[in-house]
């Protein structure tokens, strides 16, 4: 039977460390784009009516 060593476990936590916060960057990007997307699009509206 094989067992991980305490290296190979470390290596497989910061592993799954790195990809949980490439997640939450991938997402939050995501996030402040649309937001930002919004905020123009209203933006603009405010400005058309102004005028």
């Amino acid at each position: 039977m094989w067992f991980a060593s305490n290296k190979e476990v470390r290596l497989m936590v910061e592993i799954q460390t790195l990809i949980a916060t490439i997640y939450i960057l991938y997402y939050s990007l995501i996030g402040v784009t649309i937001i930002a997307i919004a905020l123009i699009i209203a933006l603009a509206v405010i400005l058309g009516k102004s005028e």
